[in-house]
Formats: C-alpha cells, sequence, structure tokens
C-alpha cells in the first residue's frame, strides 16, 4: 500500500487490506472501489442536501440554481459556494482534528 492508504485508521486500513486480498485487487483500486459505492448509496441523501441548498440560493437570488448547477459548482469551486451561503457553516470544525484528515 502506498503511503496515502497509511492514513486510514488501522481497523479500516485492515479490512481494506482484507478485502482487496480476497477480491484479488490492489488495496488503492479497492479504496477507489468502496469510496464509489459508498457514494452512490448515498447519492439520494447528498443530492437532497444538495437540492435544498440550490432552492435556498434561488431564493436568496431570484435566479433559479438546479441542484446539479449547484452541485457542479461545488467541485469547480466550493469557495464561491461559500461566498454565496456564507452562513452554511460544516459539521466538522477545521480547526479540530478529523481522523479521516
Amino acid at each position: 500500500m502506498n503511503p496515502n492508504s497509511q492514513a486510514l485508521p488501522d481497523y479500516e486500513r485492515h479490512l481494506l487490506g482484507a478485502m482487496a486480498y480476497f477480491l484479488g485487487r490492489d488495496p488503492e483500486a479497492q479504496a477507489r472501489a468502496c469510496l464509489c459505492m459508498y457514494l452512490r448509496q448515498a447519492e439520494p441523501r447528498i443530492m437532497a442536501q444538495v437540492r435544498y441548498y440550490a432552492h435556498r440560493l434561488s431564493a436568496q437570488t431570484g435566479q433559479p440554481v438546479s441542484e446539479y448547477d449547484l452541485l457542479t459548482l461545488i467541485a469547480q469551486s466550493p469557495e464561491a459556494v461559500t461566498e454565496l451561503l456564507p452562513d452554511l457553516g460544516q459539521v466538522h470544525n477545521p480547526n479540530q482534528p478529523d481522523v479521516f484528515s
């Protein structure tokens, strides 16, 4: 495993290694597959949140903003979204350590 996989907590790194081993995959490829699977499973919840904030942004600006427009803007320029929605806040305080940082 390369140094990036060492950033995982021990238990998750071991689980990933076992999964990769049993599937005959490189651990980095397996990590990408796991992330993609998680994101696909979480897509309805994520897009509901994006849709809510797109609606809020539309109401705030008076201009229609679709959830896909906001999704693209988040991917391309998260700073612009922060400027447009300054009171949004974050779940994880950037000044506190995060096990996945």
